[in-house]
Parts: structure tokens; C-alpha cells; sequence
């Protein structure tokens, strides 16, 4: 068999298994506030001793349509978690949830992880050992009465 042989039956290989494999989930890049709420929950781990999370694709896209449906609702609710991160797509086998809102100065990433440690049951989802990923979802917009206000939600999985 000639060499250019081997290359097209290589080269119709490759094709044809990037055909069949399932598509790759797009990259998610976190906006600056986003960022901003994932170093400070991972700067808050570590001073406790916890390994840092790591940023989850389907959980950001989760908790991003979250915080759009809480703006867009003007409503401060959970919901129903588990439901809406399996509709999400999101592996657990363990979920929590962390929600906040605030403007100006309430707004900011230190300031939102403050209230978080703050509260017994916020602090007790940020400082969980067994959790391994997070998504963050901010967004802004009027929400209860105030413009440019900034609505998070931080959805952990892990065991």
C-alpha cells in the first residue's frame, strides 16, 4: 500500500471520529465580577485550609440563568435546586446553593462573601470540604426597586 494511502484512510479516521464524538461544552469566561466572587470564595477557602473550587462550566451557565430569572422575576428564592441543576445538566452527586444581591458597596465580591460568612448556613455552603466545583452567575439590573443592582448566585457541587 503507498504512503498517500495510509494518510487519506488516517486522515477519513480522524474525520470520521470527530464526527461521531460528542461536541465539547463551550469554554465559559467568567465576566470581572465573576471573577472577582471566585477568588474571594477560593481566598476564603484557603484561610481555612480548604483546597480551592474550581470553575464549572453547566454550573456557571445554571447559575447565570438564575440570576437572570431572579432579576427578571424580582423575586430572592432558591427554587427548587436539585431540579433546575439537573435540568442544567450539572453532576453532583451533592449541590448547594449561595444567593445575594446588593449595590454599590453591597455589590462587591468582598463584601457579598462577607455577608455570606456571615450567615451560619451560607458560611456552612462556602466552607464545605466536599465541594469540588463552582459556577457563579452574576448579573445586574433593577431588581427590588433599585437600578444596577447586582444579583449572584453560587452553585457548588461535590460530595
Amino acid at each position: 500500500m503507498q504512503l498517500s494511502t495510509y494518510i487519506r484512510a488516517g486522515f477519513a479516521l480522524v474525520l470520521a471520529a470527530l464526527a461521531l464524538a460528542p461536541a465539547a461544552p463551550a469554554a465559559t469566561t467568567l465576566t470581572q465580577s465573576e471573577r472577582s466572587l471566585l477568588a474571594a470564595v477560593n481566598g476564603v477557602r484557603a484561610n481555612h485550609g480548604l483546597r480551592p473550587l474550581r470553575v464549572d462550566t453547566t454550573l456557571t451557565r445554571a447559575a447565570r440563568s438564575h440570576s437572570t430569572t431572579l432579576i427578571r422575576r424580582d423575586v430572592f428564592t432558591h427554587g427548587a435546586l436539585g431540579t433546575r441543576l439537573a435540568r442544567a445538566g450539572a453532576r453532583g452527586p451533592l449541590f448547594g446553593e449561595n444567593l445575594a444581591w446588593g449595590t454599590g458597596s453591597r455589590a462587591t465580591a468582598r463584601a457579598i462573601v462577607s455577608g455570606w460568612l456571615r450567615s451560619p448556613s451560607h458560611r456552612a455552603n462556602l466552607l464545605r470540604p466536599g465541594w469540588v466545583r463552582i459556577g457563579i452567575g452574576a448579573r445586574t439590573g433593577t431588581f427590588m426597586g433599585h437600578a444596577g443592582a447586582s444579583v449572584v448566585t453560587a452553585d457548588f457541587a461535590g460530595r
